[in-house]
């Protein structure tokens, strides 16, 4: 159908048009320099937009047009100042997690039966609420350092307009997947506690912190041990 034909033109045309005037105004906002060769006139010829939209996505680069529509959107207001952390979804998330798991931190570490002595015995040496505590105390700890790294991570992109709406989706799998890490580390290594001294409470802390503060680094190392144990069961299979 023609007439079909030339309206998808048309929208197609608006979309890209509209999403060029994003970029260009973002750009003019913040004082990134447009290309010489960049007209600043409407234009109605596909090659031209085309070379004008490839242009100036190369120009706002690491910005993306979903990036700036989301954190225009989302991140600020009507003036173009920033929104309160409470009207920020992913923001307010983060910071609300952030203070529950400081106040259970604090208020765990409060029990007698989270010592030195109950973290250094470990997860197959304590049981019943003694073990809870612990387990409580480490995952705390873990969901601090995850919180830490997702709120520094969310405050670069929003300042670097990378922001994208999937961050926000990923936001409670990569919270999931940090205490897990922290979790994992911190019972995973073991202490000697002549080498130690009476630290081995605040190392068991500290790791699990890392822990979930470097997840992704945890999810990597472990995922190059499952191939190297993969290619070593295939290579004895082969024999």
């Amino acid at each position: 159908n023609p007439l079909a034909s030339t309206v998808s033109e048309v929208s197609k045309q608006d979309i890209l048009q509209k999403d060029l005037h994003v970029m260009i105004r973002y750009a003019a906002k913040r004082g990134i320099p447009l290309p010489n060769t960049m007209p600043l006139s409407q234009s109605d010829d596909d090659n031209t937009l085309l070379s004008n939209y490839n242009t100036m996505v190369d120009a706002v680069k690491p910005a993306t047009v979903q990036s700036i529509n989301y954190i225009s959107n989302q991140i600020l207001d009507a003036t173009g100042e920033d929104k309160k952390w409470h009207q920020t979804p992913i923001i307010s998330k983060c910071l609300v997690i952030s203070a529950i798991a400081l106040i259970l931190l604090i208020g765990i570490s409060l029990s007698p039966d989270v010592n030195s002595e109950n973290q250094a015995a470990g997860l197959l040496a304590s049981q019943g609420m003694v073990l809870f505590y612990n387990l409580v105390f480490i995952c705390s700890a873990s969901l601090l350092g995850v919180l830490f790294y997702l709120l520094k991570t969310i405050s670069d992109k929003i300042k670097n307009y990378t922001l994208l709406p999937v961050d926000a989706i990923e936001v409670n799998a990569t919270i999931l997947i940090g205490v897990i890490s922290g979790f994992i580390i911190s019972e995973l290594f073991t202490f000697n506690s002549a080498a130690m001294g009476s630290s081995i409470e605040t190392q068991k802390m500290t790791l699990a912190l890392l822990g979930g503060f470097s997840s992704d680094a945890m999810f990597s190392v472990l995922k190059s041990v499952v191939n190297k144990l993969k290619s070593l069961l295939s290579s004895s299979n082969d024999d």
